[in-house]
């Protein structure tokens, strides 16, 4: 693309201001450079379907998208196309600094787009001028350079990526020192033996001592690397997996964002790494050791900022819609709501053994069994005392019982074990958890015994995380579903898949929210639309009134 081809300049120098406040590129710029900054942009428009740059051509310059949409396509390292989204607010472009974070093959608006450009000689004295600006930049290019080979399976449908970082490489050093002491010892022991009578021993130490040093580093890289903090368009994730000893997922819809705080000590200020807490009415979801963690925060705020103004911008045009079918004016297109999370029906290779069903769908209604190897794990001590029986009766007759005597001792001694696996197989059966459209349920019934019901509506839904603990979580996927509804948690103990279950009930709380919205976007209709027809009553009234009293004057 040639974006130095004479573009007009149709927005005005306070708007552009105001946008670029908004970024978290630009935040904490003194106000009397804002001016400076914005006079540097130029506007150019972009008519449906044309490229901005086409394959092959280097985004040299720095772009914010005004309006509009438009189609990205990156290259990830494993050279596939990914595409994804720009809208209103994103930055893109500077590939002198990989801020598109991977090789752009394309950039072509889906609707009439308008793009602010800075050219590439204005963007270096920019950042000569303001060494902030390209830190800021920098991280954000570590931030998107992640995002073409981020692929999560709990993504909804229509959820895009927009920020994607690990911890502070500083925190893996840290870690890294304890195999580093393990290696200077090894070092050592290689010394010693060199001035020892019999080296072997020492030499032996010593390989020891590395290859634990070895091992032990290759475990916290990998741990390292397992470790994500997530930033979609609707909500903000920490993903953390402990190899062989636990994985969860700490989430937060954007829309119960209350506040966003930093935490820095004094190696991480020296060092560039702090702790993001992004705090909602009751909870908070923690992003520790974060590289530069205050451009972090700005652009957490950032994305709050742009969904609940993207419920605004729908507001106000319900209304428009409205005032336009009251007056029988041409429709006006209406900008569609935010999109909803989706997550896939598909059924896990345990919802095929019917004997222990872990996750049944039935009508609008997911229900949910703790999984089997919870049974099994109830089931041991009632199936040994099941064995130890007929290995006594095999002790004691050598075999089968000879007499009546015997085979009546044996079946009572047989029912007892066989009674706990039936008991504890029937109370596995009663345990469910439900997710319904419009509220979650944990119903504990004991086999002739009580009955405990728990129930939240989505609708308090504030944060959700899933967490699977132990190797044999990990082997078998099981573990738990916290759901913070205000004043309490609900849990979802012993799950299987509790990433799925996580997604799912995201999920349900997207379309119960988006429900919802519609329904009180028909009732304010509703009310205007009547508003409007009395008004337009008495206006007819008002100005019928009017002419016969002029008639009544001559």
């Amino acid at each position: 693309m040639a974006a130095d081809n004479g573009a007009s300049k149709t927005s005005s120098l306070a708007e552009r201001m105001s946008l670029l406040k908004e970024l978290a590129l630009f935040r904490d710029i003194r106000e009397a450079d804002f001016e400076y900054i914005a006079a540097r942009f130029i506007e150019y428009p972009l008519a449906r379907g044309q490229e901005l740059y086409e394959q092959g051509e280097l985004a040299e310059n720095l772009y914010i998208v005004v309006s509009g949409h438009l189609r990205c396509e990156l290259v990830n390292t494993h050279g596939q196309v990914v595409a994804s989204g720009l809208q209103n607010g994103d930055v893109f472009g500077a590939r002198s600094l990989a801020l598109d974070g991977s090789q752009v093959s394309r950039v072509k608006a889906l609707h009439a787009t308008r793009v602010l450009y800075l050219p590439r000689r204005d963007l270096e004295r920019l950042l000569q001028a303001f060494p902030a600006l390209a830190e800021r930049l920098r991280t954000l290019a570590a931030g998107r350079s992640l995002k073409p080979d981020s692929q999560f399976d709990w993504l909804g449908r229509d959820e895009s990526i927009q920020f994607v970082m690990r911890k502070h490489s500083a925190a893996l050093w840290l870690r890294l020192a304890r195999a580093m002491v393990l290696a200077i010892g090894s070092m050592l022991c290689v010394l010693f033996g060199l001035e020892a009578a019999n080296p072997v021993p020492w030499l032996l130490a010593a390989f020891g001592l590395l290859l634990g040093a070895g091992g032990w580093a290759a475990w916290e890289l990998m741990d390292w690397r397992n470790d994500y903090y997530v930033l979609t368009d609707q909500r903000v994730v920490w993903l953390e997996q402990k190899l062989l000893r636990s994985a969860s997922r700490v989430e937060a819809p954007l829309e119960t964002v209350q506040s966003v705080n930093t935490h820095t000590t004094l190696l991480g200020r020296i060092l560039g790494f702090g702790d993001v807490m992004i705090q909602t009415f009751t909870s908070t979801v923690s992003m520790p050791k974060v590289g530069d963690p205050q451009t972090t925060k700005f652009l957490v705020e950032e994305y709050v900022l742009r969904q609940r103004r993207g419920a605004r911008v729908a507001r106000h045009d319900d209304i428009r819609q409205t005032v336009r079918e009251s007056l029988g004016t041409a429709p006006y297109n209406r900008a569609s709501l935010r999109p909803v999370a989706t997550a896939a029906q598909t059924r896990s290779h345990t919802e095929r053994l019917w004997l222990f069903p872990t996750r049944t769908i039935d009508g609008d209604k997911i229900i949910y069994h703790k999984h089997w190897a919870k049974l099994l794990g109830t089931l041991f001590f009632p199936a040994l005392a099941f064995a130890g029986v007929l290995w006594a009766v095999n002790f004691v007759y050598a075999g089968l019982p000879s007499d009546s005597t015997g085979w009546l001792i044996m079946l009572i001694a047989l029912l007892i074990p066989i009674g706990f696996i039936v008991y504890h197989y029937v109370d596995w059966q009663n345990d469910i958890y439900m997710l319904t459209p419009e509220s979650l349920m944990d119903s504990e019934k004991k086999p002739l015994g009580s009955l405990i019901t728990k129930t939240a509506p989505l609708a308090n839904v504030l944060s959700l995380e899933n967490h699977r603990i132990g190797l044999l979580g990990l082997l078998f996927n099981f573990g738990v579903v916290r759901i913070n509804v205000g004043d309490s948690w609900l849990d979802f103990d012993g799950v299987h898949d509790p990433a799925q279950v996580q997604q799912d009930i995201f999920a349900r709380i997207e379309a119960f929210k988006l429900k919802a919205q519609k329904q009180r976007d028909q009732d304010e209709r509703s009310r205007m639309a009547e508003w409007l027809k009395v008004y337009e009553e008495e206006r007819t009234r008002g100005l019928r009134r009017t002419g016969e009293d002029g008639e009544a004057v001559e």
